[in-house]
């Protein structure tokens, strides 16, 4: 090579060695934990010592990876089995990717509860009342008084029922026609945290649907599961699997989409809460990060009549049987016992027992639900009763109870049953057979001259035809303790052309008569103006008839409601009818009259309820269930609001009933403010109080006067005090600051109030004294010379 020539090319034995990288010395990093590229977004220290990167098992538990050994200190996380770890430093993150099933257990749309309110009460007193007359142009007329009277409060509720009966143009002696007859009178408490009743007087037992229901005058305790309306008791699907990333998770019932569900990676459990009750199907998708979606179709069926595994109910009833309900007021016969229960063993047994006795009598009986797969629910049960002689003999007839059909001394009895429920969303089937020997009975037929049919058979079942309507069938077969056998077959067909237009037929037929009963009905509805009815109807014995009507219901809110008709092809002659009915917030009221042929009915009828409560009488609708009083401490025309719906404005006292209720339910009240003066104060415009059943409870929402001023501060020669100087009210901790032109706003102020102020600008300090011409509202004061 030429001297002083640079040659054209390098070779890479002539290039120097590259940078070798320097090893990370010991430190501590923040960065943050990301777990199988599930961010935590937290930032925790993580202390890198001899190349492995040391965490405590809190800061591994935090983001989501639980460990078995929490006693060490720290954990190399880089030298757990199965575990790859990596540094981000342009993120500042530590990547650590575990297998899946290492990760916690995700439980999403589980059932969760609400937070129980202790349900509550207030003292009072309620009396709901139902007048009804009657007058016919053929015979005497008649008054009845239907009324109900309960006492409340912590305590429970004391209820009592009955009528009052009268005839109108009887005659003196005629005690019969000037009677009260009481219903029922009892003492009921509720513990909503045990999901108890403990009832005391009247009532009616509990039964199961293979055994019967008798009323007693005793001692009653049940699990009453009506105090937590947010309370699911049946079993409810389950669907689970595996997210290698972080993903959303969709679910669709019945190719209806139900939920959106964002995850973690790793195994979960999606429990659904499906408004439907039988066979279905859901349709699980997932999709991660990345986009990928993985479907999953899975069948399932919900029966509730199913318990949850490990839930109980039941009742136990001790008493007398009554006799003559309804005719009489105290027709107490025998003692008895009743008990019933039901478990649930497994999300698809639950199992049923039911336990009768009284003297000479004993019943025993046991059953099961089980749920077949996706094939519906089995029912089956046994019953064993022994009685001794004329435990089925021996009632009381009288002028309200028909002779006696059958006599029989027992000695003992069997009773089977089998049944199965099936339903999806195209059709449901229900099928029941009841078997009872000759000699079966139990506490219903206790002392009484009737006897349980021998056989019951029922099939029923129903197609939905989607736009094209629905299709019901059912049949029934019975055959009493005399072997007379009935048995019944029927058919209808509802459908909804256009316009919530409704179209309804059926057909009945009993086997072994001639004849066929048949209806035909189409009712067209005005929206707020009623609905008007068409049918044509066609008996046993092949007598037709034809009815036309128009009726309207009263609004809930007030207002009129009618109902008008005319029918013809009666046996009597044409059937005429016109109701009126007139409903305010304090009552109910209706009119009516209706005719036969010649023979005109008039009629009258008021209904509605009056609460003592707090000091007051207020009268409102008929109050079935719960009520609340509303209070605004005496401020009249204030807005109240249920559950975001306008309910009413306070009275001239300032109360507000809100006759409708429901009991136990985490109910949500508000005022609106806007109609206070301005001198008030109001800590809370809501509440959410949940109330016990058949009870009332005072809400009272606390409006406080305010009691303030705006003082104007100024030095002796009468300049304003800076802006931003400390006031202090001597006395208390309050503390102010001066505003533009001296001003000041204290509150709360006293009758004499003392401000010791310090200058803005650096004065010295001074003090203040005022006192005020009224005790309540916002004054203006001042000028005051601040010494």
């Amino acid at each position: 090579m030429a001297a002083g020539v640079w040659p054209l090319f390098t070779y890479a034995d002539d290039l120097p060695p590259p940078p070798s990288r320097l090893p990370m010395p010991n430190t501590t990093l923040y960065l943050e934990p990301v777990v199988n590229g599930r961010q935590t977004g937290q930032v925790v220290p993580v202390n890198y010592r001899g190349g492995h990167y040391y965490m405590t098992p809190q800061q591994l538990n935090d983001a989501g990876l639980p460990l078995a050994n929490q006693q060490t200190k720290e954990i190399a996380v880089d030298h757990l089995d199965k575990v790859d770890v990596s540094y981000n430093g342009e993120s500042q993150q530590l990547l650590i990717n575990v297998p899946n099933d290492w990760l916690p257990q995700q439980r999403i749309g589980a059932q969760h509860p609400l937070q129980p309110l202790p349900a509550r009460s207030s003292l009072g007193m309620l009396f709901n009342y139902d007048i009804y007359a009657n007058q016919s142009s053929r015979q005497r007329g008649y008054l009845s008084a239907w009324s109900e009277q309960r006492l409340f409060d912590g305590f429970g509720v004391i209820a009592n029922t009955g009528i009052f009966r009268s005839s109108f143009n009887s005659v003196a002696s005629d005690s019969a026609g000037h009677r009260y007859i009481r219903y029922d009178s009892q003492w009921r408490y509720t513990d909503d945290q045990r999901l108890l009743s403990f009832t005391v007087g009247d009532f009616t037992t509990g039964s199961l649907s293979w055994s019967s229901a008798v009323r007693l005058g005793g001692v009653q305790l049940a699990r009453n599961f009506g105090v937590r309306p947010d309370l699911i008791t049946y079993p409810l699907p389950q669907f689970s699997g595996q997210a290698a990333l972080p993903s959303s998770v969709d679910l669709y019932i019945n190719s209806y989409k139900d939920s959106t569900t964002n995850i973690n990676p790793g195994p979960f459990t999606l429990d659904s809460m499906p408004y439907i009750n039988g066979a279905g199907q859901a349709t699980v998708v997932t999709t991660d990060i990345q986009g990928r979606q993985v479907s999953t179709t899975v069948p399932f069926y919900v029966a509730s009549n199913l318990l949850q595994p490990g839930m109980s109910d039941f009742s136990v009833s001790v008493g007398v049987l009554r006799h003559n309900y309804g005719t009489a007021s105290a027709d107490y016969g025998q003692w008895g016992v009743s008990a019933s229960g039901r478990y649930g063993v497994t999300d698809w047994l639950t199992m049923e027992d039911r336990v009768e006795g009284a003297a000479k009598l004993a019943v025993g009986g046991l059953g099961a639900n089980i749920r077949i797969g996706q094939l519906g629910v089995l029912n089956a049960s046994y019953s064993y009763s022994q009685a001794g002689d004329n435990a089925f003999n021996g009632g009381k007839p009288n002028e309200f109870t028909p002779p006696p059909v059958y006599r029989y001394t027992a000695t003992h009895g069997t009773q089977t049953s089998v049944g199965h429920t099936y339903s999806n969303q195209h059709f449901s089937l229900n099928a029941q057979r009841i078997l009872r020997s000759a000699s079966f009975g139990d506490i219903s037929v206790y002392k009484s001259d009737y006897r349980l049919s021998r056989r019951t058979d029922q099939l029923t079942g129903s197609v939905s035809l989607n736009r094209f309507g629905n299709i019901g069938a059912g049949y029934f077969d019975v055959q009493d303790a005399i072997n007379q056998r009935t048995r019944l077959v029927n058919l209808s067909y509802s459908l909804s052309p256009w316009n919530n237009i409704n179209l309804y037929a059926s057909l009945n037929h009993e086997i072994g008569s001639r004849g066929s009963s048949a209806q035909l009905q189409i009712s067209i509805p005005f929206d707020h103006w009623g609905t008007a009815s068409l049918s044509v109807a066609r008996d046993s014995r092949n007598r037709w008839s034809e009815r036309v009507g128009y009726s309207r219901a009263a609004p809930t809110d007030g207002g009129l409601g009618w109902n008008f008709s005319y029918a013809n092809g009666q046996a009597s002659g044409a059937y005429r009818q016109a109701d009126l009915t007139w409903r305010t917030h304090l009552l109910e009221a209706q009119t009516s009259l209706y005719s036969t042929g010649n023979d005109y009915t008039y009629r009258g009828d008021v209904s509605g309820s009056l609460v003592m409560m707090n000091g007051g009488l207020y009268a409102s609708n008929t109050i079935n269930d719960a009520f609340a009083l509303v209070s605004t401490q005496g401020h009249p025309g204030i807005p109240v609001r249920y559950e975001n719906q306008l309910i009413g404005v306070t009275n001239t006292q300032g109360y507000l009933l809100v006759p409708t209720v429901t009991s136990y339910y985490h109910a949500r009240f508000q005022i609106d403010p806007l109609s206070l003066p301005a001198d008030v104060t109001l800590p809370t415009v809501e509440k959410t109080v949940a109330i016990r059943d058949h009870s009332g409870f005072l809400i009272d929402f606390p409006i406080q006067p305010i009691s303030a001023a705006d003082v104007e501060l100024v030095d002796v020669q009468g300049k304003p005090l800076p802006n931003g100087s400390q006031v202090a009210v001597v006395g208390s901790n309050q503390q102010s600051y001066v505003g533009w032109d001296g001003m000041t706003y204290i509150d709360p102020v006293k009758q004499h109030n003392r401000l010791s102020v310090i200058p803005a600008d650096g004065g010295s300090p001074c003090q203040a004294q005022f006192s005020l011409a009224k005790s309540q509202g916002i004054q203006r004061i001042g000028p005051v010379t601040c010494r």
